[in-house]
Formats: structure tokens, sequence, C-alpha cells
């Protein structure tokens, strides 16, 4: 065959021309133009982008040059309320931002396509918006801007933060109650410390007082007498401060007992007639049906008196006082003091004033001790510290009703107590005053005193001998047991103080009691903390004791404990 004769594969009419750029592999499908090809990849990618919008979980609105919406994607229907073919064609303005903002939207957008100024382009910012329903609600936003073949495209990424707002609050208002629970806790330790070397000092003032009056019976001076009677009464009031300092720092235990609130408190209005002037109105609002609660009936009082005073002093001596009781339920509120939030059934005793009001700005430290709003020297700023550890002593909660030029309302909340039978105590006469007169001396035995406080040990022999006792001194709870091991027979009577180092009082009477389980034992503290009636009988003490010593009932203590031989 001739060569001419022979087709070559480049003249082949099926075959197209070789491209000597790319070794023979042709340029072009011979099925599908070049434009197709192109269509075909930007179809593929639009469709990807759209699975890429409609699957997000932020907003995505795009709005072109006039602020009309051209996008709006699956998250901004759920988020808004708005169908997608409502949105779009809608300006931005009218369908998710508030009318209020919409001046400043508008002033930006024109500031942006005049100058170009990027303010909050490219940034995350916080905004509100507002949903189909008008309802507002905050927002994560960031603006991108895309050139298009129809001009620009803002292109803004919303995300609903009010969660996020939520959580960060909640978090905030935990901390502000840790805080105010570390503040209190603090401030209690310290109150009840210094209430406890002031009781000491008080211990050996106030006795001392009340043994140099005894001596001037016997004189018949007059003027040395009274003198000493106002010695005392100042004594007596340092004495009620440092006992509102430890009921604030929970030094103090009350005894509780089932109460009917409305005639305690009926008998305790008839006192306000002397701390409350004339020019004071007093209207009561007591509810017909009121739930028992299981409070010290002297702690109901003394949080009364505290409240009346305050509001007395809160109009200054004019106006109308009001007091109401009442059973309620709580429900979405959080107490003013702790920052707790308050639940379950309570009964209510609230106090409220014509007064001011209560400035926003002292509001939240009304019940810190010692902070007041008087001048100096008109007030010792423990009342409401004092209403504080009462009222959490027992599960109780406080909250506080006030506007400027409206008055103030202070409601404290005691947990209900419902027993199982309907008997609850009446009216509380109180306990039993003692002679305030001394009994003259006779008593005889030894006694070992146990104190770490040298002024308050000086008196205590004092006293102790003045009645006729002799006295075995010891400056710690090691040292007593010491002395009372070497001669467990030779003491007729023990006296010791419970705040000591080394050994407190209730760890030294175990022991002392281990060498004579008879040994009468008398405990003597200023700081009852932890310390209960169980606690103290369970450890084999006799009889107990509060700083500043009462000296006749006191005396009458001694009496009792000491064999019947050795009192005459």
């Amino acid at each position: 065959m001739q060569a001419g004769h022979l087709h070559s594969p480049a003249s082949s009419p099926e075959t197209p021309e070789p491209d000597a750029s790319d070794n023979g592999i042709p340029a072009v499908s011979p099925r599908i133009p070049g434009g197709e090809v192109r269509e075909e990849a930007l179809r593929k990618s639009e469709d990807r982008l759209r699975a890429t919008i409609e699957a997000a979980l932020d907003c995505i609105i795009g709005i072109d040059e006039q602020g009309r919406v051209v996008e709006f994607n699956p998250a901004a229907e759920a988020t808004f309320g708005y169908r997608k073919r409502e949105a779009l064609g809608r300006t931005l303005a009218d369908l998710i931002i508030p009318e209020r903002l919409r001046e400043a939207h508008a002033a930006g957008m024109h500031r942006y396509l005049e100058t170009g100024e990027r303010h909050y382009l490219g940034r995350r910012v916080e905004m509100t918006a507002m949903r189909s329903d008008g309802s507002e609600f905050p927002v994560e936003l960031a603006i991108e801007v895309a050139e298009g073949p129809e001009g620009r495209i803002f292109i803004g990424y919303l995300r609903d933060i009010t969660e996020r707002r939520r959580s960060v609050e909640d978090r905030i208002r935990l901390e502000s109650q840790l805080r105010q629970a570390q503040k209190m806790e603090a401030i209690g330790q310290l109150t009840g410390g210094i209430a406890h070397d002031f009781n000491n000092m008080l211990t050996s003032i106030m006795g001392y007082l009340t043994m140099a009056r005894e001596r001037t019976e016997h004189y018949g001076d007059a003027r040395l007498a009274k003198y000493l009677d106002r010695a005392e009464r100042s004594g007596q009031r340092a004495r009620d401060l440092i006992a509102q300092m430890l009921t604030f720092s929970r030094g103090q235990r009350g005894e509780p007992r089932a109460l009917q609130l409305g005639p305690h408190l009926a008998e305790a209005m008839r006192l306000l007639t002397s701390i409350l002037p004339s020019s004071v109105e007093i209207r009561s609002e007591f509810a017909r049906k009121i739930p028992c609660v299981q409070l010290d009936p002297l702690h109901v009082e003394q949080v009364l008196m505290n409240l009346c005073i305050n509001a007395r002093d809160a109009m200054e001596g004019k106006g109308t006082l009001t007091l109401a009781l009442q059973p309620v339920h709580g429900g979405a509120c959080v107490c003013a003091s702790c920052h707790q939030p308050v639940k379950g059934a309570f009964v209510e005793l609230a106090v409220g004033d014509t007064g001011p009001g209560i400035a926003p700005e002292v509001l939240d430290r009304i019940f810190e001790p010692f902070f007041s709003t008087k001048e100096v020297g008109k007030g010792s700023g423990m009342g409401l510290a004092v209403v504080h550890g009462i009222v959490h002593e027992y599960g109780g909660h406080i909250l506080v009703d006030t506007a400027p030029g409206l008055g103030a309302t202070v409601r404290v909340w005691f947990p209900a107590w419902f027993p199982d039978t309907p008997d609850a105590d009446g009216p509380d006469s109180g306990p039993d005053s003692h002679d305030a007169t001394a009994a003259p001396a006779g008593l005889h035995g030894r006694v070992l005193l146990a104190e770490d406080e040298a002024s308050v040990r000086e008196f205590m022999q004092d006293l102790l001998g003045s009645w006729g006792l002799a006295v075995v001194s010891a400056e710690n709870g090691v040292e007593a047991c010491e002395r009372f091991a070497a001669d467990p027979t030779g003491f007729d009577l023990v006296v010791l103080d419970q705040t000591m180092p080394r050994m407190t009082g209730l760890e030294a009477a175990a022991q002392l009691l281990k060498h004579r389980p008879d040994a009468p034992v008398i405990l003597y503290t200023g700081h009852s903390e932890h310390l209960t009636q169980e606690r103290i009988r369970g450890a084999g003490i006799r009889a107990q004791a509060r700083k500043p010593l009462d000296v006749p009932a006191f005396r009458a203590l001694v009496e009792e404990l000491l064999p019947a031989r050795q009192t005459r």
C-alpha cells in the first residue's frame, strides 16, 4: 500500500486536532462547550454557598445599598419571626430595628456610602434588635461588605445573646451573693470578737460598781450612791449594745418556742409608747388567721423595737408608723440582707413609716453593723444589723419596700411552723428578774477559778472572796486541771471561763470530772456560739452564767451549787 493512501490519526474526521501545549490531550470536550462548564461550576458553588447559609446557626441577613433585604436565612426566620418571602424587599430598619434606633442606623449607612467610614464594619458589636411581635432582645452583630454585579451588598451576621446575657447576670448576682455572705460572715466574726473583749471589761467594771454600791449602804453617802447608779446605768447600756453585737454575729442563741405572734406583738405595742413621741401615730393591721412560728419571744421584741426606733428616726419623730402581721408565701423575691432567693411559707411582720424613704445608694448597706446615715453620736448603726442577725438565726429573711419621698416598709419573714397540735405559747412575761440588792456575805468553801483575762480574774477573786469563799485561781484550763488533779476533794465549786488558750472551759470540765464526777462546775462566757444546753449538760456541767455577770443571779447560782452546810 502507498503511504499516501493511509489516513493519519491527525487527519481523522472524528478526532480533534491535538494541542501542542497539552501533549495531545484535548483542551475541550467535544460534547460540552466551554461556557457550559463554567456555568456548571458556578451553579455548584452557589448550591454549596446556599446550603452553608441555610444551615448556619447564626442569622445571616443581606441588604443592598438602599437598605432592602436581599437575603434572609432560616436562622433569621426562626429568630425574628418572619418568613423569607415576607422579609425580602423590605427595608431592614422597618423589619428588625427598634424605632428609636432607626435614625442612627440610617445615618450610619449614609455616612459609609458617602465617605467610606467603616465605624462598625469588621467588628463584633452588641445592639438591640426587634422581633415581628415588637419585642426587643440583645444581639451580637458583625457586618461585612461584598461587591456584586448590582452594587455593594451588606452582609450582617447576628446572634441572639439573650441566654448569654442572662448567664452573665446570674453569675454577677451569684458573685454578689457570695461577696455579701463573705462580708457579713467576716463582719460577724469581727463583731463577735470585739464583743467578747468588751464583755470581759464590762464584767469587772459592772461587778466592781455593784460591790461599791453595796458598801455605800453602810456609809449612807447619797451622792456617791447616785454617781454609782448613773455609772451602772451606762454600763447596762454598754452591755445591751454588746448583746446586740453578739446577736448580729450569731454568738448568742435564743430559746425558740412555738409562738402566736399576734398576742406577743399586741403586748409589745404597749411598750412603744415609751419610745415613740405622741406625734407619731401607730396603726396596726393584723390578719385573723396566722400560723405559729418558732422564736424566742425576747428576740421578737428586740426585732420590733429596733424596727420601730429606726422608723421613728426616719420620720424625725412625726408621722405614721404601721405594724402589719400576715401569712405570706415566698416566690420570685430575694432577701434584702443576705441576697438569697426566698421560698416557702412565712409569717410577715411589717413595720412601715411615712419618712423620706431609703436612698438607693445606701440600700445595700443598711444591714451592715455600725453603718448609719445619722450624725455622729446619734445612733450606733446596730439596729438593722441586729434585726439581720436575729431573723437569719431562725431561717427568716428581710424584704424592703421603699421609694424616695414615699417612706419605707421593712418586711420581716419568719418561717411558719405548723405543729401537730394547735397549742402554742401565749404572751410571755419574760424571765424572772432578780433582786438588785446583793445578799449579805455568809458563804464558806473553796473555789477553783479558771480565767485567762487578768482583770476579770481579779474581779472574780474579789467578788467570791467578799462572799466569804476561799479562791484558788488559774490562768487557763490546763493549769486548772493540774490544780484540781492534785486535790480533787479539796474544792467545793469550780468556775470555768469557756474561751481560754490551750484548753476551753468545756474541755477542762471534761478532764476535771474524770477525777471527780460529782464536782459542781459553773461555766461562764460572753461568747456562747455553738454552746447549747444539751452540750453543756452532756459535759456534766451543772450551770452556765453569761458575761457580764448579773451579780445577784450569780450569787444565787453559787449558793445553789454549794453544799447546804456551807451557806448560812
